[in-house]
C-alpha cells in the first residue's frame, strides 16, 4: 500500500522539477524531500527520477506513479470538501491568496472586523506573486486579477484594482525600478512610458516595487491605494489615466459551502465595496 504522505512529496518534486523547490512548497528541508523519495524508490523497486536539463523529470515509472499519486490526491481532496462543506460552524482555518501588496495593505486591514466578530476563525494568509492552485486546495479563498475558467469554482467579480507609475517627490524620471518578465501584471508599465530611462532594478516583488521608488531609485509601478496615501510619493505621469484590472473572488464549489468560508467571502466583498474608489484611483488624499 502506497503511502499518500510520501506520494506528496513526490508530486511535489514532480510539479517543481526539483528537490529544493519542493522543499519551498512543503516547508520542510530539502534533505527531508531527498530522503523521502528515497524511501518511496526503495519501496516499489524502481528510480521515478531523471535528470534533465530543466531539472528532475518523472522515469517511465515515474509517471505511472504520478497518475496514480494524482487519483489519489483528487479523493483526498474532495473528501476534504466534503466535509468542510458539511461544516456550518463559524470557527477553523480559512485560507487566503491574495495579491502581495493588496493583500497586506488591503485585505488583512479589512480582516479585522472579522476578526473582532468571529474570533475562532483562523485566517491563514498567503501573498505572493504565485497564483495558488485553489483546485487543488491549496487556498481555500483566492484574489485574482484574471477570471478563472475552471467549472468547479465560484468566481465574483468584486472591482478592480488600478495602479500607475509613482516615483519619489522631487525625483527625476530617468531610471525605471521594473518587474522580472514572469511576474509583469498586465499593464501599460513604467518602463513603456520612459522607453529610454535605465533599469535601475528588476524585482519579482511588488513590496520590492514600492520600496524602491519610495528609496527614489527610479519610478515603478504601484497600486493607486497605496501610492496616492503615501505623502512621499506622487504620480510620474499625473495627465496619464491609471491603467487597471478586475478583480476576483474565487473559492472552490464544495470549500464554497462552509461557513466560515461564506463568512469570510462577504466580509471580503463588503470591504472591496466600500473601498472601490480608492482602489481604483478615484481618491487622492
Amino acid at each position: 500500500m502506497l503511502d499518500w504522505n510520501e506520494l506528496r512529496f513526490f508530486l511535489a518534486v514532480c510539479r517543481d522539477g526539483s528537490f529544493a523547490a519542493a522543499a519551498r512548497k512543503l516547508k520542510v528541508d530539502e534533505t527531508t524531500v531527498a530522503r523521502r523519495i528515497a524511501r518511496l524508490e526503495a519501496s516499489l523497486g524502481a528510480r521515478l527520477f531523471g535528470r534533465t536539463p530543466d531539472g528532475l523529470a518523472p522515469t517511465p515509472a515515474g509517471e505511472s506513479v504520478r497518475a496514480s499519486a494524482e487519483e489519489m490526491e483528487r479523493s483526498a481532496i474532495e473528501l476534504t470538501r466534503r466535509a468542510m462543506g458539511a461544516d456550518g460552524k463559524l470557527a477553523g482555518r480559512v485560507r487566503i491568496a491574495a495579491p502581495e501588496l493588496l493583500g497586506i495593505h488591503f485585505v488583512l486591514p479589512a480582516l479585522l472586523p472579522l476578526r473582532q466578530k468571529h474570533p475562532d476563525i483562523v485566517i491563514e494568509f498567503l501573498p505572493g506573486m504565485a497564483r495558488l492552485d485553489i483546485a487543488r486546495a491549496e487556498a481555500d479563498i483566492g484574489i485574482r486579477t484574471i477570471r478563472p475558467a475552471e467549472a468547479d469554482l465560484v468566481c465574483r467579480r468584486i472591482g478592480g484594482l488600478a495602479m500607475a507609475g509613482y516615483v519619489r517627490k522631487g525625483g527625476p524620471l530617468d531610471a525605471v525600478v521594473s518587474f522580472s518578465d514572469a511576474f509583469r501584471p498586465p499593464i501599460r508599465s513604467a518602463q513603456e512610458f520612459l522607453p529610454q530611462a535605465k533599469v535601475a532594478l528588476r524585482t519579482n516583488s511588488t513590496g520590492a516595487v514600492l520600496q524602491a521608488v519610495r528609496l527614489g531609485m527610479g519610478v515603478g509601478d504601484v497600486p493607486c491605494f497605496i501610492g496616492d496615501a503615501d505623502p512621499a510619493l506622487s504620480r510620474a505621469f499625473p495627465q496619464a489615466a491609471p491603467e487597471a484590472m478586475e478583480l476576483y473572488l474565487v473559492a472552490h464549489a464544495d470549500v464554497h459551502r462552509t461557513g466560515r468560508v461564506r463568512t469570510v467571502l462577504r466580509a471580503l466583498a463588503e470591504a472591496f465595496e466600500k473601498s472601490s474608489k480608492s482602489l481604483m484611483g478615484k481618491v487622492k488624499r
